[in-house]
């Protein structure tokens, strides 16, 4: 057998293994292979050195909006992800009723990377900034989101809703209330976006339950964030943590506090899951960039950098049940790599909500495999 490619000398970080080493990394077909028995005998078609990079799995971007030409926030899936180190993806909630099978043959069928989707309980789901969702109960088409799980429901994570100051206003919680209806008729999480919320956490956080995704959990608009007075993190937030539900940081634009997200870390309370929230008013530009450069934040925020490979790769995998396939580099995983150059450089991090954070290091995106095809290469890395 001759091996498409060989990564050789590269530090091999994958979490879900808890390998951090300097190693090998095979690939025949579509597939990550076990090292041959004699190596120095084995073909193979290029041989990468990626000497003083990172080797990682594909990365995941698990909070993102790909609706490319379904509404005015929606990217290009394989655009803005393979050129960031970026082989699977969320669309959190884009599509509702009446727009996610648009989502689904548009964007989830003919992207090259691996794509799953949260549905939006509204019937528009996320299609402008121009305007919001309608939040209204009667408002939600049961028969529709029905027949959409019947159809596609290999494709749907849970359920997606919005609530806060600009989303559910005088409804309060009750998308929410019915997201968690909707979730347990069909057993699947609740994926929720709480940003300037109008109730304690308390509240919003009893609702939600083991596998149930707390989104944007580092914001800090309005009179309550996971921080108390104090800026300590709540104990309502701890016990909701115990109780399996999961913490994103879906970094983008003002969905996001630096401060909140340092003081949270230095307590030893971690995102579950690193994502970017990313769309078309965000994608490149200095506050969000993309995956490496909020992955980069992170790391300046006080996180481990297995921690951070963690949160993009292995816990992502886990909740789109597509652990043994993605977000590894085990033998039998599919060859979605990711090879990163972490740069050193001093640089300022700022939020949209008046936050500045220092930091030395750049995540750099060098080059990309998806399913054992190279996708992308950095110029200057041609070996």
């Amino acid at each position: 057998m001759k091996y498409d490619f060989l990564i050789k000398h590269g530090r091999v970080l994958d979490a879900g293994q808890g390998i951090d080493e300097i190693r090998d990394v095979w690939i025949y077909n579509s597939k990550i292979m076990p090292a041959p028995e004699e190596p120095d005998k084995a073909e193979v078609d290029e041989v990468i050195d990626a000497s003083g990079l990172l080797v990682l799995p594909g990365l995941i971007d698990f909070h993102t909006h790909l609706g490319y030409r379904n509404s005015d926030v929606g990217l290009h899936p394989d655009l803005y992800t393979l050129p960031n180190g970026v082989t699977s993806a969320v669309d959190a909630g884009s599509g509702g009723s009446c727009n996610f099978e648009s989502l689904v043959h548009d964007n989830i069928y003919a992207a090259w990377i691996t794509m799953r989707a949260f549905l939006n309980i509204t019937a528009t789901g996320i299609i402008t900034e121009q305007y919001f969702e309608n939040m209204e109960p009667e408002n939600i088409d049961h028969k529709r989101l029905e027949y959409l799980m019947e159809r596609y429901g290999d494709l749907i994570l849970g359920f997606k809703c919005r609530i806060g100051h600009f989303f559910s206003k005088e409804l309060g919680l009750i998308p929410l209330d019915e997201a968690r209806k909707l979730g347990e008729k069909f057993h699947l999480p609740v994926c929720c976006h709480a940003v300037w919320p109008e109730s304690p956490y308390q509240d919003i956080l009893s609702r939600l339950h083991q596998n149930d995704i707390l989104c944007h959990c580092f914001q800090s608009q309005g009179e309550y964030s996971i921080l108390d007075e104090n800026g300590r993190v709540q104990d309502c937030v701890r016990e909701a943590r115990d109780r399996g539900v999961i913490f994103d940081g879906a970094s983008g634009r003002k969905n996001h506090s630096l401060s909140v997200m340092q003081k949270a870390i230095a307590q030893g309370f971690l995102p579950d899951i690193i994502s970017t929230d990313v769309v078309t008013h965000s994608i490149y530009r200095k506050n969000l960039f993309g995956l490496p450069y909020t992955m980069s934040e992170y790391l300046a925020g006080g996180m481990e950098l297995l921690d951070v490979i963690g949160a993009t790769t292995a816990t992502p995998a886990k909740l789109m049940h597509l652990e043994d396939q993605i977000g590894t580099l085990k033998p039998g995983a599919m060859a979605d790599v990711a090879i990163m150059q972490l740069l050193e450089k001093p640089m300022i991090f700022h939020d949209m909500v008046g936050n500045d954070m220092p930091a030395d290091k750049l995540f750099v995106p060098v080059m990309t495999w998806k399913a054992g095809r190279l996708a992308y290469r950095r110029i200057d890395y041609t070996f």
